[in-house]
């Protein structure tokens, strides 16, 4: 029992942090308070795992979770890869304007830019 308060005040620390942040999509905050809330609920009903599993024909509950879990986590690394190449991509584009700007202002060393 001592476990299911600690998981049940991590989950609330992560749901006041996210409900908190303003630098994401409301929509991106209530998905992952929308998650947090039935991880809640696992943890004090983990009974409510087991049911949906094997309706969903897996064996048990844990196994359910760690299979979400996995996929969940390879889709976070696609996004934030994605999001790098993404960052590298603009930093090229910024890097190769600043070097054109000062170029020009090294042909023209007395004019104002």
């Amino acid at each position: 029992m001592i476990i299911q308060f600690f998981l049940t005040l991590l989950l609330a620390g992560i749901g006041a942090l996210i409900a908190l942040q303003r630098t994401t999509s409301r929509f991106v905050r209530m998905v992952i308070l929308v998650v947090v809330a039935a991880g809640s609920f696992f943890v004090w009903v983990p009974d409510a795992t087991t049911a949906i599993a094997e309706a969903l024909g897996v064996g048990r509950g844990a196994d359910l979770i760690l299979y979400l879990w996995v996929v969940l986590t390879l889709a976070l690394i696609l996004v934030l890869y994605l999001k790098v190449i993404r960052m590298g991509r603009k930093m090229t584009l910024l890097t190769r304007a600043l070097a054109v700007a000062h170029a020009r202002q090294s042909e023209h060393p007395g004019e104002e830019p």
